[in-house]
C-alpha cells in the first residue's frame, strides 16, 4: 500500500499546524521587538523559514510548556517514523520496480531472440520451398520436351527422357 503523497503532504502539515498552535497559545511572543537577535544556535528551521525570507523565534525553554514539549517531541518522533518507513517503502517499492524492469527486459530480449530465430527457419523453408519449385519446373519442363519429341517421333530423344521406376 503506497501513500506517499498523503504521508509527506500530512508530513508538511503537521509541523506546520505545531507552529501555528503554539503561535495562538504564545500571544505574549508577538509583543516582543522585531529588533530581537537571532538565536546564537544553529536553528535549521530558523535558517530555512529565514532563507524563505519568513520570521521564526524560538520561545527560551524556561518559556516552553513541559507537557506542550513532550507531546511535540512525541508527534515529532512519530512523524519521523512514519517518514521512515515511507523512505524504506519508497526503496523496496523502487527495487522491485528495477527487478520487474529487468525481468522485462530479460523477457522481451528472450522473444526477440526467439523471433529471430523462427523468422530465419522460415527464410530457410520458403528458399528450400522455392529451390523445390525451381526444380519441379526444370523436370515438368524436361518431361514436356521428352513428351514433345516422342511425339515427333525423335526416338533417341524419347528413350533418354525416360526414367527408370524406383
Amino acid at each position: 500500500m503506497i501513500r506517499p503523497l498523503a504521508l509527506r503532504t500530512a508530513t508538511l502539515a503537521l509541523p506546520f499546524a505545531l507552529t501555528l498552535a503554539a503561535a495562538a497559545l504564545a500571544p505574549h511572543a508577538q509583543a516582543q521587538p522585531q529588533t530581537q537577535a537571532q538565536p546564537t544556535q544553529s536553528d535549521p528551521v530558523a535558517e530555512m523559514l529565514r532563507a524563505r525570507g519568513e520570521r521564526y523565534h524560538r520561545a527560551p525553554d524556561s518559556a516552553q510548556n513541559p507537557d506542550e514539549v513532550r507531546r511535540t517531541q512525541a508527534l515529532n518522533a512519530e512523524i519521523v517514523a512514519q517518514n521512515d518507513l515511507a523512505e524504506s517503502q519508497d526503496r523496496a517499492n523502487q527495487a522491485a520496480y528495477a527487478e520487474a524492469q529487468r525481468r522485462y527486459q530479460a523477457e522481451m530480449e528472450q522473444t526477440q531472440a526467439e523471433a529471430r530465430a523462427e523468422n530465419e527457419r522460415h527464410e530457410a523453408d520458403l528458399r528450400a520451398a522455392d529451390e523445390a519449385q525451381a526444380r519441379y519446373e526444370r523436370e515438368m519442363a524436361d518431361w514436356r520436351a521428352t513428351v514433345a519429341a516422342c511425339e515427333r517421333g525423335d526416338r533417341a530423344r524419347c528413350n533418354a527422357g525416360r526414367q527408370p521406376p524406383y
